[in-house]
């Protein structure tokens, strides 16, 4: 059975109730007029000791305690938790029983359990009866406390819930004169709080605070002289009655109540009704006024004689009801309760009002308020009484320092009501005497290391005293210099242009006074305070240095300095479509001519955002070409570079993943050399600055190298393909297992080989429906690769094979991260695009030495501080090709100084040339390997970008 948040804290106490404790009455009273009562393990209790009840030796049963205690007693419950208790024992007028946990706090239970029936409380047949300080509930269909038949009888500082009961407190119509103060009562939808029954007469609830949901919390039907004063009734539905007098309930009072209305939603779901209701046969020498509402649903708020009226001037008009009534309207995002209206305005000569609150707290005067009540003039509506806010807490010169540190400590106080303060004691938390002080202000010097809580009291000219709101520390550290430490690392969920600096690796043997940063962009430097903590955004990608300064209250400086780079983040896309001359989609209708140069909008279209894109990540097709053609893809505006990115023949469909920068216009242009072409684009993704960097989105790409993650040949990476991807067919990556799980796209090189018709590969169909665009395109008997921007889906890639049967390899090259919560491997690193470089042509001599790379051999390239790349790049993006080599072989580029990988960058036929986007790691020295498999091949190559950390 779910339990209700009333009962279910509980109900593992609950399961500490004994399978059957011993009922049989004491033989012996002890200690006089006081019945001791502990069940703990702890307590040496007993039931049928001659000394039983004593403190020595308490009774175990509340049940035995409550049958032996006569006229006059108190029933002391010390610890425990209890089953259901029937009083059937009596007091008198002068000499009550009361049975108490002798605190205000609720740590005492008596409970009901699942396994047992009928109310917790039963107070059977009784009169002159208190009870105080105890958890009542159950966890059973019943009410809670039962008031059968008994008179004079107390509910005081209780806590009362209970689990699908009709009501918690239940009371008969033979019952009079019961009175519930300072209790707390808090209902489920479906239960009433407390229902007096036709008959009884005299019930008075005051004080108490009501928490309640669809059904009334006070329920009279037929009751009269009912009296409702000084309560608080918290609405946590909408729209709910919260007090309804019926039948006859006449002679009644409903004053100083506090309502808090739930929102108007909550009228929706339990229907539409006002906050109290006094029936026609109740309005005879019933008194209503001085209570106030605070509600945001706008419905009417009394319902009199059978009458609604929606406000307190409608009421008083017409039956002279109501004219000390307030209504505060509260806004649908109100962060707190308005508190004014309550203060100092009840009738404090209300029938049953009490001298303390809820809390037991006192009657004050608000010197901030007006006296608008009537007697004293400054009882609070509701159940509780606001006190004075004074709070003082202990305010130290440093926090930190070396021995022998010299504090001054003083009394930091709030106190609007200008409380006077005759004097403030000080502890000094390292066994020295207190100080007592007639001002708020003492001087103590700590000789000894260790840290020291510290806490001040201040008494009042009224003689009471007012603890401390909480504590101040004060470390002595052994001498140390000053060592300032920054770190700048990527703020989320901002752009990849925005850091977050930390500072709180500082170690000083002085508390800090102030941090600053110079974030070395000309902007003024940023004042962290104490915190150590800030961010700050860079107006444009590149490496900073930023200059940490950090006083102490010892009075020394000290700075550091710490270099960041920051630019562009990946945000995988797609892939979608932004050209197709083949339809005019992007472009003219029409094919490429030579010589000609086709300007395509990649920014601001299809989804691609109009703003912050720095390159664009674009699979390239060419297909229907006229004659042998190079195609090159450069930013719009600026001078066509001798780099190529297709390289085409007649009759070949041809893809290739390029990355282009883009400029201001949002353009890139695509220039074909000779004859005319078809040319299709797709976007993969995009690099950008402003892009927010997100969980499972835009991130950063770590390069980690070529790592084989998937082979149809052997069954490498896929438990469900082993073999050829048929016509139409799925294969289903699954990615290694560790820093791959956090990666919201891969890089993977793709090879096709072993095709049994031309055909074409894409990614990741959803709802099995084919893929709208392509990664790589072939034809029978080719071997050839590309490569692919891969989203990952809970660590998996999917490919897509269009007609005949073909082996799939993937080589993973990178992956997108952004988010290393389960990673100890850095973040990633943030990306520069340059306009296309050549770094390496073999035919002429760029970059090594003139002459074709031979069989089993390898050339080293220079690319760092080659051609706008900077020193200490992590690893390049670069177009391979390979021209006409002597056989068919395959080329691996991978960062010089490491091991050949086992997998291939390019693939190619004799005598063919063709080219692919590799995202190749750079060694220590700057450079990167390139090696040729057979045969002899030129080789060229054309820097598209770096990354860099």
């Amino acid at each position: 059975m779910v339990l209700p948040r009333a009962i279910a804290a509980f109900a593992g106490v609950v399961g500490l109730l004994g399978a059957g404790l011993a009922l049989t009455p004491s033989a012996a009273r002890a200690d006089g007029s006081t019945l001791y009562v502990n069940n703990l393990s702890t307590s040496n209790c007993s039931d049928s000791a001659v000394g039983a009840g004593s403190q020595a030796q308490p009774y175990c049963s509340l049940q035995t305690a409550v049958d032996a205690a006569q006229p006059g007693d108190t029933v002391m419950v010390v610890r425990g938790t209890f089953g259901p208790l029937d009083v059937k024992t009596s007091g008198t007028a002068s000499a009550p029983i009361t049975i108490t946990t002798g605190t205000s706090k609720v740590l005492t239970q008596i409970v009901t359990p699942e396994s047992g029936s009928g109310p917790a409380l039963t107070l059977d047949h009784v009169h002159d009866v208190a009870v105080h300080g105890f958890f009542i509930g159950t966890n059973v269909r019943a009410p809670v406390v039962a008031v059968e038949g008994s008179s004079e009888v107390t509910l005081d500082g209780d806590r009362v819930g209970g689990a699908y009961s009709g009501a918690l407190v239940s009371i008969d119509g033979q019952s009079s004169a019961l009175t519930l103060s300072r209790d707390d009562i808090e209902t489920q939808p479906g239960e009433d709080g407390v229902d007096i029954a036709s008959g009884a007469s005299g019930t008075v609830i005051t004080g108490s605070e009501f928490s309640y949901g669809k059904n009334p919390p006070v329920n009279a039907a037929g009751a009269p002289g009912t009296v409702v004063v000084g309560n608080t009734f918290t609405d946590d539905g909408g729209c709910n009655t919260a007090i309804a007098l019926t039948g006859t309930s006449s002679g009644s009072t409903i004053e100083n109540n506090a309502f808090f209305l739930g929102t108007s939603g909550g009228c929706a779901r339990y229907g539409t009704s006002t906050p109290v209701v006094v029936s026609s046969g109740s309005t005879s020498g019933t008194t209503y006024d001085y209570n106030v509402f605070e509600s945001e649903s706008g419905g009417a708020l009394y319902g009199w004689g059978g009458q609604t009226y929606a406000t307190a001037a409608d009421l008083q008009a017409a039956t002279g009801q109501g004219k000390h009534e307030l209504y505060v309207a509260v806004a649908a995002d109100r962060t707190g309760l308005n508190l004014t209206p309550l203060i100092d305005s009840a009738d404090a000569d209300a029938p049953n009002e009490l001298g303390t609150d809820f809390n037991g707290k006192p009657r004050v005067d608000d010197p901030l308020v007006a006296d608008t009540g009537t007697g004293v003039g400054y009882y609070d509506r509701g159940a509780t009484e606001y006190q004075n806010p004074y709070q003082v807490a202990p305010a130290v010169t440093v926090s930190k320092g070396p021995a022998p540190l010299s504090e001054t400590i003083t009394a930091d106080e709030t106190n609007p009501w200008k409380t006077r303060i005759t004097n403030y004691t000080f502890n000094f938390g390292d066994g020295s005497d207190p100080v007592v002080s007639t001002t708020p202000g003492v001087t103590h010097t700590y000789a000894a290391i260790g840290s020291y809580p510290v806490t001040v009291t201040a008494t009042t000219a009224a003689g009471a005293s007012v603890a401390g709101s909480k504590k101040a520390y004060v470390n002595v550290a052994a001498e140390a210099p000053l060592a300032p430490a920054l770190s700048l690392s990527q703020a989320y969920p901002y752009s990849s242009l925005t850091v977050q600096a930390d500072a709180t690796k500082t170690t000083d043997d002085w508390s800090v006074a102030d941090y600053s940063v110079h974030y070395g962009d000309g902007t003024p430097a940023a004042d962290l305070g104490t915190s150590g903590v800030g961010g700050h955004t860079y107006p444009h990608p590149g490496t900073y240095t930023a200059t940490l300064t950090v006083k102490d209250d010892g009075g020394n400086t000290a700075t550091t300095t710490q270099r960041v780079t920051v630019g562009s983040a990946f945000v995988p896309f797609g892939p979608t479509r932004v050209l197709d001359t083949r339809n005019g989609t992007g472009a003219a209708k029409a094919k490429v001519g030579p010589g000609s140069v086709l300007r395509l909008k990649v920014v601001g279209v299809k989804g691609v955002p109009a703003t912050g894109v720095t390159a664009v990540t674009l699979n390239l097709t060419g297909l229907h070409a006229s004659a042998s053609t190079v195609i090159t893809a450069y930013p719009d505006g600026t001078a066509r570079p001798t780099a190529s990115h297709l390289n085409l023949v007649p009759g070949q469909v041809t893809p290739n993943l390029v990355t282009v920068p883009v400029p201001a216009d949002g353009y890139i242009d695509l220039y074909n050399h000779s004859g005319s072409v078809d040319l299709v684009g797709d976007v993969e993704g995009y690099y950008s600055t402003t892009a927010a960097v997100t969980l499972g989105g835009t991130g950063f790409v770590q390069v980690s190298g070529p790592t084989r993650v998937l082979d149809t040949r052997n069954g490498t990476g896929t438990d469900t393909v082993k073999g050829k991807v048929g016509p139409g067919g799925l294969v289903t990556v699954t990615l290694p297992v560790g820093n791959y799980a956090n990666a919201s796209a891969v890089l993977l090189n793709v090879t096709e080989t072993n095709a049994t018709t031309s055909s074409w590969v894409g990614l990741e169909p959803s709802s099995g429906n084919v893929p709208t665009s392509s990664v790589l395109n072939f034809t029978a008997g080719q071997t050839s690769a590309n490569l692919v921007v891969a989203p990952v889906s809970n660590g998996q890639v999917q490919f897509y094979n269009g007609y005949g049967s073909v082996d799939l390899i993937a080589d993973l090259e990178g992956y997108v991260v952004s988010d290393v919560s389960n990673s100890p491997s850095a973040l990633g690193s943030p990306y520069f695009p340059v306009s296309p470089t050549r770094v390496l042509d073999t035919r002429n001599g760029t970059g090594a030495a003139r002459g074709t790379l031979g069989a089993k051999s390898k050339l080293s390239v220079k690319v760092a501080g080659v051609g706008g790349v900077p020193d200490g790049v992590k690893a390049v993006l670069m177009n391979l090709t390979g021209v006409k080599p002597t056989t068919s072989t395959w080329l691996s580029a991978y960062a010089d100084g490491s091991a050949l990988p086992g997998s291939s960058t390019l693939n190619l036929a004799a005598g063919a040339t063709r080219a692919n986007l590799a995202l190749v790691p750079v060694g220590s020295d700057g450079s990167i390997d390139i090696y040729d498999n057979s045969g002899s091949v030129n080789v060229v190559a054309d820097v598209e970008g770096y990354y860099i950390g």
